[in-house]
Parts: structure tokens; C-alpha cells; sequence
């Protein structure tokens, strides 16, 4: 059938060239006009007509616009429209789906459980959220969420708040309980180590303080306790007492500039945070703390050789095995970026 309307095609085309070049343009009569203006119409329509049986079928899903497009586009420009749309149909027909090109996008294997962890609660998170859904007996999500408390608080405590909007007024209450009962806690701390900072303190305990101060800030954001225009306030309290714990003079401690660059990477100052991450290093803070965090740096940057480097060094120095499947996708191959030899994105 193809052949056929290709020759359709092809004689509607030579018949509106015909109409364009018979002295029926040059009329000066209305009748004339209208004439060849019809004539020209009905091309126009068998073309799409015909061109649209030689579309893909992806292209027919909406044959309706397809053929007003069409259509529109070969009254509006004779000749010219009608070839540009017989172009366009010759191309389109000779794309087989098995010449395409697929991106292949590569997945993370799953991580082995490491028996050496010294957290088994971690095993148990993925079961404790499958026992919190809305489908869930009030009840169970009431045990589920007590078995919380022996979970690390950057992991339970996003769980608690969504938890908050639960249909069921006991769950409600208790997760906004261990929420705050976890605030009130920092915050107490807080203001016991704020009264002790303005009383008369030697160098060194005034340095312990602010840096205690700094470290309680911290676990505010680190424990997603505070949200939105808070958080940015508790950061900069934990960067003003930080900055002023390190220019006491006193002699720094790795794990004190580190801290500072963990809170100027939470608050955008990536310069900055690499500067103290760098100088946390050369004190000897532990490079599989700090690496993570500069490789993450040079990812923001597209430096992909640079984060290829981080992650080969930290298989040297065998990392965490939460961070040994990243280090893995990154170390195969050696292309700059792991997804460098992958071409076609059309599908995407």
C-alpha cells in the first residue's frame, strides 16, 4: 500500500505545481480566483491524507492534528509545503525502531550486608517504614514508631515528622513528643553552656564552650530538628561560635576545623568549606571523613576526574561499606565520567 500513497503524494504535488503555473493565478475574475484557490485546497487535503498513512504510528496517535498541521503547512506554502512535507515523511519512514539509539542507563548493585557494622538497628529501618504506611493497624505503626528510639536521629527523625499528618491521633501525638522531647533536650544543653560562656572563664574553657556550643547547633541541623528560616539561623549561630572558638588562638584541633566545614557546606560556602576541609586534612583529621565531602565539592563543579581521584583514594583506605558501592561505580571503567561512553540520550 505504501507505493501507492507515495504515488499519490507525488501527483498531488505535480498537480498544485500545475495549478500554480496555469493562467488561472493571473485571472482577474472572482470565479477564477476562488477556482484555483479551491483546487488548491483539495491538494492540500489529499496530501495530508496521503502523508499520513506514511507517518510512524507514533506519529498517529493524534491524527486529527497531525493532519491539520500537515495541511496548514501545504496551503500556507505551495509547492514548497507539500515538498518539505514529502521530505519530512521520507526520513521519518526509513528510522527503524532496531537503528535507534538507547542510552543504557547503569544502576547501583544492591549493598552486602556488612557483619562487621557495629549498628544492627540499621538493618531493621527498611522493615520499621514498611510498618508505618497509612495501610498499616493503628497499633502496629504505634509499636513501629516506638522501636524508633533505638534508631540514629537523622535517620528516625524525618520518619517522626512525616508522621505528624498520620490519621491517627496517637501516632500524632507520640511522634511530636520524641520530636520535641529531642529539641528541648539540645536546647537545654544550649542554654546551660550560654550561661556558663558569660560567666569569667579561662582561654581554654571559653574555647571548650564555644565549641560545644557549635557542636549542639550542629546536631540541631544534622538531626533535622530545625526547618526553613530556623535552620539557616541555628547555622549561622553554629558558624559565629565556631569562628570564635578557632580565633581564640588556641591550638586547632582537625575534628574543630572540620566541624566548621561541614557547616559551611550546609550553608553554600563551598570555597570555603573545601578551604577548611583541606586544612582539616593537614592537621590529620581522618581522610574517609573528609574526602567524601571534597569529592562531593568536585562533583557540583562537573571536576569528574578529580572526584575519580577522591573515590580511587578511598578504596585505598577502604571506606565505610555504606560508601563502598559509590566508590565501586566509580573506580569501573576509565572514562572521566561514568557516564561518558554513553552516546543517545533520545529517549530521556
Amino acid at each position: 500500500m505504501k507505493p501507492i500513497y507515495w504515488g499519490i503524494v507525488a501527483a498531488t504535488i505535480a498537480l498544485d505545481a500545475a495549478i500554480l503555473v496555469s493562467p488561472l493565478p493571473m485571472s482577474t475574475t472572482t470565479e477564477a480566483f476562488a477556482g484555483m484557490w479551491a483546487l488548491h485546497a483539495l491538494c492540500c487535503a489529499v496530501l495530508a491524507s496521503s502523508t499520513l498513512r506514511l507517518l510512524p504510528a507514533r506519529y498517529q496517535q493524534r491524527p486529527v492534528w497531525a493532519w491539520l498541521m500537515m495541511f496548514d503547512f501545504a496551503f500556507i506554502a505551495p509547492v514548497l509545503g507539500p515538498i518539505g512535507i514529502l521530505l519530512v515523511a521520507r526520513a521519518t519512514s526509513h528510522r527503524r525502531p532496531d537503528q535507534l539509539m538507547y542510552a543504557k542507563p547503569q544502576a547501583l548493585s544492591l549493598p552486602e550486608y556488612d557483619v562487621r557494622t557495629q549498628d544492627p538497628q540499621r538493618a531493621g529501618q527498611g522493615a520499621i517504614r514498611s510498618r508505618l504506611g497509612s495501610g498499616v493497624p493503628a497499633s502496629i505503626r504505634m509499636q513501629s514508631l516506638l522501636t524508633l528510639q533505638a534508631v540514629p536521629s537523622r535517620v528516625a527523625n524525618p520518619i517522626r515528622e512525616e508522621l505528624l499528618g498520620d490519621a491517627a491521633d496517637d501516632v500524632r501525638l507520640v511522634a511530636f513528643g520524641m520530636l520535641d522531647a529531642e529539641e528541648k533536650r539540645l536546647s537545654k544543653h544550649i542554654h546551660r553552656e550560654q550561661t556558663n560562656l558569660q560567666m569569667e572563664l579561662s582561654a581554654r574553657a571559653r574555647f571548650d564552650c564555644l565549641v560545644h556550643l557549635a557542636e549542639l547547633h550542629w546536631e540541631l541541623i544534622y538531626a533535622g530538628l530545625v526547618q526553613g528560616e530556623l535552620r539557616k539561623h541555628v547555622l549561622g549561630e553554629a558558624r559565629g561560635y565556631i569562628d570564635a572558638a578557632l580565633a581564640l588562638g588556641a591550638s586547632h584541633e582537625s575534628g574543630h576545623v572540620f566541624l566548621k566545614g561541614k557547616i559551611l557546606l550546609a550553608q553554600g560556602e563551598d570555597e570555603q568549606a573545601e578551604q577548611a576541609f583541606d586544612e582539616a586534612l593537614k592537621l590529620g583529621h581522618s581522610e574517609v571523613s573528609v574526602i567524601p565531602f571534597l569529592a562531593g565539592l568536585a562533583f557540583r563543579r562537573h571536576e569528574f576526574r578529580r572526584v575519580r581521584a577522591s573515590m580511587q583514594h578511598l578504596f585505598q583506605h577502604h571506606a565505610a561499606s555504606r560508601v563502598m558501592p559509590v566508590v565501586a561505580f566509580w573506580n569501573a571503567g576509565g572514562g572521566t565520567h561514568p557516564m561518558a561512553s554513553q552516546r543517545a540520550f533520545n529517549h530521556l
